[in-house]
């Protein structure tokens, strides 16, 4: 797999060694691995510049290979949304995911797309819906699914892509919502926010990493959302997380104006997924915010003792 060493990436990688497979990750020679410390000696590294490297097929030949998962890509925070590299670094690295699955024998292809692919819809969304990707991060996610899907058909590949939507989870990038929320109170701040009325769809990441797993065992093809299934105001997640800390620090609601383009209605249809893999989300809202909750106070006191 490539991504490994990402948020979702790791989870997937966890649960698959929770069922007995043999992970290898592919790995850029300066990857951060601390998210695969409590697992790093039951995976082999393989570092790569490039996928296209002759020394990948040398060094997995002799090892069976069966399902290739393509979670690397390079830029999700917001400020690389609109970025050229979206293009022109992205789709080629998804391209040759494909091709190097195909190399190696490999029955089935999985990658990892994303909600932007359908832009502002406001509203449950389906896959059937419209795809308007209003971001050059969504345009190039939804290419590298077309343009991946198509490969994997060519070479009579199982290929499956799916549309990630919000997830949330311990050891998440800091500076995403929920764990600059949770480290604001913990710093005794109020947290600044918009009125935080849209509703949201977050998903655990141990649940998306079952979910790909669940692809892989029933070799799903095809385009799946991979979301909770359910929407919630955002200021029930901000609210949730203040009784677990027991804070009375009331969050500046409405100091952030919304912007323009604001999606208020974020949620995914995954009906598709559960009839087609069988799949649940299994972690309850308060049991997930609550374990985030409890690694954001273990970083603040690994970065005390740094």
């Amino acid at each position: 797999m490539t991504g490994a060493t990402g948020f979702i990436g790791s989870a997937i990688a966890r649960e698959f060694l929770k069922h007995g497979t043999e992970i290898i990750a592919l790995v850029r020679p300066n990857s951060n691995l601390s998210r695969l410390e409590t697992i790093s000696n039951s995976i082999r590294y393989i570092t790569y510049d490039k996928l296209t490297d002759s020394h990948l097929v040398d060094a997995l030949t002799d090892i069976p290979t069966n399902i290739f998962i393509h979670a690397a890509w390079r830029g999700v925070a917001g400020n690389d949304r609109n970025e050229a590299f979206q293009i022109l670094d992205n789709i080629p690295l998804t391209i040759h995911s494909v091709e190097l699955a195909h190399k190696l024998g490999c029955e089935q292809w999985i990658g990892l797309g994303s909600q932007a692919e359908y832009g502002n819809l406001n509203k449950l969304i389906s896959e059937d819906c419209p795809n308007s990707p209003t971001t050059t991060y969504g345009k190039a996610k939804l290419a590298a699914g077309i343009t991946g899907l198509g490969l994997c058909e060519s070479f009579n590949l199982k290929g499956c892509w799916l549309r990630v939507f919000s997830t949330y989870g311990p050891a998440d990038a800091p500076h995403w919502f929920l764990p600059y929320v949770i480290q604001e109170f913990l710093a005794n701040r109020s947290p600044k926010l918009t009125k935080c009325e849209q509703l949201w769809d977050y998903l655990f990441v141990d649940d998306a990493a079952r979910a790909v797993h669940s692809v892989a065992s029933s070799k799903a093809c095809g385009v799946f959302n991979l979301g909770s299934g359910m929407s919630r105001p955002l200021k029930s997640y901000i609210e949730t997380i203040r009784k677990i800390l027991n804070s009375n620090l009331v969050p500046d609601y409405g100091a952030i104006s919304y912007r323009p383009d604001q999606v208020m209605h974020l949620e995914a249809d995954i009906s598709r997924l559960q009839r087609e893999t069988g799949w649940q989300p299994l972690v309850n809202l308060i049991d997930g915010l609550a374990l985030t909750v409890e690694f954001e106070q273990m970083r603040n006191k690994q970065n005390e003792y740094h």
